[in-house]
């Protein structure tokens, strides 16, 4: 009995079906079997109190129940939404309601059905078909008030047989209730445990994309570090080490996320803390420097932290080659605040600057690489002379970046 109502709810279940679609549609079909079942118990008593003036009130909720399972089959589950509770809210209790008379307590199983209908249509996708049905009813609420008060469609019953109609309703309308709460309650701890299970298999598959993606780069630089170290022009190990800061600002930006194991955000204000120190223990030995950071708090997706992070290990690198001078302190100033929707980076240092802005295309400050990054973050940046070089740049936050 188990196998088969099983199979029965499992019906209509599409394999491009997401984790919510599937449980919507395993819960429309166990609610219109027992919707089904609820007739057929309702018609044998009232047939045993040879009341069959009913008979196709009951054989039309008898005759829906399959054909939600059709629906679900053939169409999909918003088809059989509307033929399940518009069969309900619309038709069948009404009419009973009104034929039975109020004191038959047969309202009572608007309660399970009204609790139902929320816990089927209550997300964001479905809203607007609860908001829908949610004026249906108070239409048909209204209705049977309106038929209630003019005694519309009412049949006289005597005052035992209304009474044992009364009781039986309670019975059945509480027991419904209860079956009702178990299905839906059994169907969403499986769809939790579900999304659960789906949530820790994506965190393992990224946390191990990082980790290898981390571990490659860290192999790049360490074959990086072997060719520097075999060369003897001075030309050759200056690219190489900047190859080597290269890939290790990207991989920063892997570890970081890996460490913290949250693959949405990278708190971009502690990795510039750890991109800082590095650069300036390669670079900054035997000079004195002083790095202000001026930053707020903020996340960055992948696709944002690593062009900016790579930018920034360029700006500072060059800031340490070009600006500093035997006589004074460098100071490498970095600013970095969040404007609405757009983020605002500015990296200055008091180097002595560019003597011609319009030939800084043809310089050594890797601009075409940074104008690349820029590019790739839809950003715009400019250059400028202010005290020493400054450098700005301007691009808008994704949706998923927040502050914390």
């Amino acid at each position: 009995m188990k196998n088969l109502f099983n199979t029965l709810v499992n019906i209509g279940v599409k394999p491009e079906y997401t984790t919510w679609e599937i449980h919507v549609t395993r819960k429309l079909n166990a609610i219109g079997l027992i919707s089904g079942i609820n007739s057929i118990v309702t018609m044998s008593f009232f047939a045993y109190l040879e009341m069959n003036d009913f008979f196709y009130d009951f054989l039309f909720v008898i005759i829906v129940a399959p054909c939600i399972l059709l629906l679900n089959r053939y169409k999909n589950y918003i088809w059989a939404v509307y033929l399940l509770y518009a069969a309900s809210t619309c038709v069948s209790l009404p009419l009973l309601t009104l034929r039975l008379g109020i004191e038959s307590n047969i309202f009572l199983f608007y309660f399970p059905v009204i609790m139902s209908l929320v816990q089927i249509l209550g997300r964001k996708e479905l809203f607007k078909h609860l908001v829908l049905f949610g004026g249906l009813i108070v239409l048909a609420v209204l209705f049977i008030a309106f038929g209630l008060y003019h005694h519309f469609l009412q049949i006289h019953f005597e005052a035992n047989t209304i009474f044992i109609i009364a009781i039986f309703n309670i019975i059945l309308a509480f027991f419904t209730t209860i079956v009702f709460i178990i299905i839906i309650t059994k169907e969403s701890i499986a769809q939790e445990t579900k999304l659960n299970t789906l949530v820790k298999e994506k965190d393992l598959l990224l946390a191990e994309v990082f980790h290898r993606v981390k571990n490659n780069m860290n192999i790049v630089t360490s074959l990086l570090n072997l060719k520097k170290n075999m060369s003897d022009s001075s030309e050759v190990k200056s690219a190489l080490e900047d190859c080597q800061n290269r890939i290790y600002s990207m991989a920063l930006v892997h570890n970081t996320i890996y460490r913290s194991k949250d693959f949405i955000g990278l708190n971009f204000k502690a990795y510039v803390q750890k991109l800082v120190h590095e650069i300036s223990t390669s670079l900054g030995q035997g000079s004195e420097v002083e790095i202000v950071l001026k930053m707020e708090d903020i996340d960055l997706d992948l696709v944002n932290a690593i062009p900016c992070g790579l930018i920034l290990n360029e700006l500072i690198t060059n800031s340490f080659k070009y600006a500093k001078a035997d006589d004074k302190t460098l100071i490498v100033k970095i600013e970095i605040q969040k404007n609405d929707k757009s983020i605002l980076l500015q990296v200055s240092d008091n180097g002595p600057g560019m003597s011609n802005l319009h030939q800084i295309d043809n310089s050594k400050l890797g601009i075409e690489l940074i104008k690349s990054l820029t590019d790739q973050i839809d950003g715009t940046c400019s250059f400028s002379n202010d005290n020493g070089l400054k450098f700005t740049l301007t691009f808008q936050l994704n949706q998923e970046v927040k502050l914390r």
